[in-house]
């Protein structure tokens, strides 16, 4: 279930319900159950991203690395570039309680690119160059 899980969400970027349902149809699998194991995995979306996602690890390891201050920055950020959530610049923030990369904490991942060993200065720059097409 899970390799089919992954290969609809890198094919629409997320987890549309009807693409549950055909999975668990396919594989004789409960709607229920195929839902619950999408829910339990960060990495899978059920929702369509926005043009920009920004998710930051804030599991121990990179809590303990700055993880939170990451997420406050990238706050601070989007809130001096208010450009960022309007028309086709919308960025959607996410907050994870575990990326799996911990000896690279803290860790973030803009638009699918995961970045290791992040400082808030990086990821200011990395906000600030999502304003430009």
């Amino acid at each position: 279930m899970l390799p089919a899980l992954h290969f609809l969400h890198d094919e629409f970027g997320y987890l549309p319900d009807w693409a549950m349902e055909v999975v668990g149809w396919h594989l004789g699998i409960p709607s229920s159950e195929v839902y619950g194991a999408a829910t339990s995995y960060t990495e899978l979306r059920l929702e369509r991203p926005t043009a920009h996602v920004l998710r930051v690890c804030t599991g121990l390891s990179c809590r303990l690395n700055g993880g939170l201050g990451i997420l406050d920055a990238v706050a601070d950020e989007l809130r001096a570039h208010p450009d960022l959530n309007k028309g086709d610049h919308q960025v959607t923030v996410e907050e994870i309680p575990c990326a799996f990369l911990c000896s690279l904490a803290p860790v973030v991942e803009i638009d699918s690119q995961w970045r290791g060993r992040a400082t808030q200065d990086d990821v200011r720059i990395l906000v600030q160059r999502m304003e430009k097409p």
